[in-house]
């Protein structure tokens, strides 16, 4: 198993008596966490150069600043950050999706909330239940997200199956269905895309799973300014652990154990649209049109109007071309969520919803998925600073 880089911190020997506590308040705590985090990610670069102690120094330098919120001890690493987190960066180490993975795990993470203080700001905290055990297993929410368009939740395993330990990855949803039930406000979104809990360095299994609330939500349901608490019921009846790098007979992934029961999770989330922020853009070229975008705490939503593209002079059978929002250096920020409105005349209203860090300079471009990849738009548009 990859060496998690948060269990690398907790390897550097720090004299903690040369600091001087500081008080800090709510935003410059925020602060540095962010700043910790990039510190992090640089000493997980340096760590393939064999100089990663190196930036493992700065990063603990610079995390003893925070001693109000933990740190002040040789485990400050997963205080100063969810060790599910930590633990979803770790294993994202070497996968094919390496950059992406962690770009995403470190955004969210920055962003989101501790879902036991969102319990205990409720009146009816009792009503609400973020661990479940059952048959030698137990199954935790750990942090939140939501901002209106997608709900993020984090979640953690830890077993005394026998066959369940050995596992790569622990399944939740199966072929066959039934095995997982998620309610939002009562509303059932089950079927949606339920990651597995993948097994870490110290022999817990986390997960990360995203709900795109645009799809299954009207935009009424968030007016903007107004604080709204969803109440999420997450139940679980089967688990299956599997090897990733096995597979039996049928092609399936071998199977190292199966545990049934009832993991009953039921948590609160606040929708926090307190930073959301709206531009106008309305930039146009060859029928396609950027009409505004939605700055969210961790992410851009951009609002275009698409034409029927099966009609000259686009002439595309499947009315399916590929699309990308790209910064200035032509890199594509990574896709998160999206919602369809087609109209009858076979035009289309397109909100897509992308990870976002403060690029100014953005373009939206389509292109046609012929061998060419003939461009169809390239419209670029800027985020007011």
């Amino acid at each position: 198993m990859k060496k998690n880089v948060y269990g690398l911190l907790n390897e550097m020997e720090m004299d903690f008596s040369e600091y001087e506590d500081l008080e800090l308040s709510q935003a410059e705590k925020e602060a540095h966490k962010r700043r910790i985090l990039r510190e992090v990610n640089r000493m997980s670069a340096a760590k393939r150069t064999g100089k990663w102690k190196i930036a493992a120094g700065m990063a603990a330098a610079c995390a003893v600043t925070v001693t109000a919120i933990g740190a002040a001890n040789t485990t400050f690493a997963e205080n100063m950050f969810s060790s599910v987190f930590g633990n979803l960066i770790g294993n994202a180490k070497g996968e094919k999706y390496e950059e992406e993975d962690i770009e995403r795990f470190t955004k969210i993470g920055e962003k989101s909330v501790d879902v036991q203080k969102e319990v205990e700001k409720q009146q009816d905290a009792e009503a609400y239940a973020t661990e479940a055990e059952c048959n030698g297993v137990t199954i935790s929410v750990s942090d939140i997200y939501c901002d209106g368009y997608v709900l993020y939740y984090t979640a953690s395993l830890k077993t005394e199956n026998e066959g369940l330990g050995q596992a790569d990855g622990i399944l939740t949803q199966f072929k066959d269905g039934g095995s997982e039930e998620l309610k939002i406000e009562g509303m059932d979104t089950t079927g949606y895309f339920s990651r597995p809990f993948e097994k870490s360095e110290d022999g817990t299994f986390v997960s990360a799973n995203d709900i795109d609330l645009m799809t299954d939500f009207e935009a009424e349901d968030f007016a903007p300014g107004v604080e709204k608490t969803i109440i999420v019921d997450w139940t679980v009846s089967r688990l299956e652990g599997n090897l990733w790098n096995s597979w039996d007979a049928q092609g399936e992934y071998a199977v190292t154990g199966e545990v049934e029961g009832e993991w009953h999770l039921r948590f609160p989330v606040t929708v926090d649209d307190s930073g959301n922020e709206t531009f106008a853009v309305n930039r146009e070229e060859n029928g396609i049109e950027v009409v505004d975008a939605v700055r969210t705490k961790a992410g851009l939503v951009v609002h275009v109007k698409l034409p029927d593209f099966r009609k000259d002079p686009y002439n595309d059978p499947y009315n399916d071309p590929d699309m990308a929002i790209k910064d200035a250096q032509g890199n594509c920020l990574q896709w998160m969520s999206q919602k369809w409105d087609e109209h009858d005349d076979g035009t289309t209203d397109c909100w897509i919803m992308v990870l976002y860090d403060g690029e100014p300079e953005l373009s939206f471009e389509v292109s046609a998925k012929d061998e060419a990849l003939t461009r169809i738009a390239d419209i670029p548009f800027q985020i007011p600073q």
